[in-house]
This record gives C-alpha cells, structure tokens and sequence, in this order.
C-alpha cells in the first residue's frame, strides 16, 4: 500500500518538472528541495523501466514515452485536486448528500422532533433517508453513518460510536388508567391490556427491574407488533400499556398525551449507536454524528 502510495506522489512530482521544464523552478512550486526532487525522480523512472526526461546542465525535457505519460496522468491529477479542494470546502461549510440508514420507528422520532433543527443548522446539506432495521453494508451501499439499536456485528471494517442507553419504560394514556386504573405493582399488568412487540419476546413477557428487585409477568398481550410505531399509537389512542423507548415515551409524556406506568420500574436499558466506516469523516457526516451524540446527551440529562 505505501509502495502504491509513494508512486502516487511521485507520479505528481514528475508532472510538475515537466510542466516547469526545470528541477529549480519545480522546486520552488511544490517546496520539495531540487537534489530530493532529482532523486525521486530518477527512482521513479527506475521502477517503470522507462526513461522519461531528458537531462542537461541547463534544462530538463520529455522524452517521447514521458510526454505521453504526463499527458495521460494530467486528467488524473487534474481530477485529485478537485477532490481534495472540494473537500477543504466541505470542511469548512458542511455540505454535499448525507446518506443514513435508520430503523423506521427511530427515523419518526428523528424527524418530527430534531430534522428540522439539522436542516436549520446545515442547510447546505441534503438528507437522503434509508429506512432499516439491520446494519446495511455500508461500504457497499454507500451509506455515510447508520442509526443502530441494540449491540452492532463486531467487525474491524466499521467503527461503531455508543451515543447513549435508551431506557425502556412502561406508558399508558390518561384516558386509559382512568377507565381501568393504575397498576400498582409489576404483577397489577397481568389485569391489563398489554401491548408487546417481538422483542421483549411476549412468550417471556416483561422482566422489570426496580433497583435490585427484579419482577417477571407475562400477561396475556392485546396485540404483538414488530413496529413500536403502532405501539405508540395504540398507547396514546388509549389501547392499553406498551413499552416505549425514551426517544418517544419522554417526547409524548411532555405534551401530556400519555403518562408512565410504574415509574420506578424499567426494563434492560438498550444502547444506541452510530456506526460509520471510518474515523476520519467528511465535515457532513462529523456534524451529523456531533449533533445526535449532544441532542442524545441533553435528553438524557432533562430525563434524569
């Protein structure tokens, strides 16, 4: 790879003598002394096997293969340097296409609570949204960073960024716990209509925890849904009991559309990551991942 590398720079460092027609001169545009200049040069031809300057006291010229070789590189190097200045002026003012996966349900809370303060603060970014319950191939779908709920596929190809334990809590709508009454212990649900999806698995029920204290039921479930989405919906339209993520249980709690149910009790917090295929990231996608870690933060330190 630093073999393929120092080909690379050197292949730019012949384009700029044969464009000077002189080992000083192209010295003093690309600040590489004249004697390294030479060298690497000289180096250069030696691994392609092929002359390509000719030399005198007073001047350097191209060879016939070498001016057909600076001919064919220039569209390259030419093609380089507009992506890297590109990128210095993303770097500067993020933009450009941002591409994310998500899972559905979060992509809703995403969008109706923290899109519209992104596109404020970035505008010259656009959003392109795919919606997935799994870690897509990043590398090969092109994805900029991926929304994951749960512990990602250990891998050395992917950096996964933990931004926070989404807690997981029991929620009901007024409406609701004033027909049928508010539970008051953990074993209270079993006379409740409860609404579950696949995981928690409803064959197991809930296990709760309360400190050190922890309590499994397992009431008959009114629904089973893969989509918290409906859960959601089915809490605040005064169907039942549902266990809801902080992302939208704190949300709808605030406008005063549902309330909890057993407050000291909480399942197995969840974590929450943002995985991306490297480190080093372009301004668009650094941004992206800075402004969900501090919204993620801030929520957490309202919640507690």
């Amino acid at each position: 790879m630093m073999k393929e590398i120092d080909r690379l720079r050197d292949m730019a460092l012949f384009a700029e003598v044969a464009k000077a027609g002189s080992f000083t001169k192209a010295s003093e545009v690309t600040g590489v002394p004249t004697s390294t200049l030479s060298r690497r040069i000289t180096e250069f031809e030696a691994e392609l096997r092929v002359q390509l300057l000719n030399r005198s006291t007073r001047r350097v010229t191209l060879t016939e293969t070498g001016a057909r070789y600076v001919a064919q590189i220039n569209d390259f190097l030419r093609l380089a340097y507009a992506v890297n200045t590109e990128l210095g002026s993303e770097n500067s003012t993020p933009s450009g296409q941002l591409r994310v996966s998500m899972p559905g349900d979060f992509a809703v809370y995403f969008v109706d609570t923290l899109f519209a303060q992104f596109r404020e603060a970035y505008p010259q970014i656009v959003f392109d949204l795919c919606l997935t319950a799994g870690l897509p191939d990043l590398a090969g779908e092109r994805f900029d960073a991926s929304i994951f709920i749960g512990e990602p596929p250990p891998t050395a190809r992917l950096v996964a960024r933990r931004v926070i334990m989404l807690n997981w809590r029991l929620y009901a709508s007024k409406a609701y716990l004033a027909r049928y009454g508010h539970p008051e212990t953990p074993a209270d649900l079993m006379k409740h209509q409860c609404l579950f999806t696949p995981e928690p698995d409803p064959v197991r029920g809930w296990v709760l925890k309360n400190g050190e204290t922890t309590e499994w039921v397992k009431p008959t479930p009114l629904m089973v849904t893969n989509s918290r989405g409906v859960i959601r919906e089915l809490v605040a339209q005064d169907m039942g009991i549902g266990l809801l993520g902080q992302t939208h249980g704190v949300v709808l709690e605030r406008t005063g559309r549902i309330q909890r149910v057993l407050p000291d009790w909480e399942l197995e917090p969840v974590p929450l990551y943002i995985v991306t295929t490297s480190r080093l990231l372009p301004a668009r996608v650094r941004v992206f991942v800075d402004f969900i870690t501090q919204k993620f933060e801030a929520m957490n330190r309202k919640d507690h």
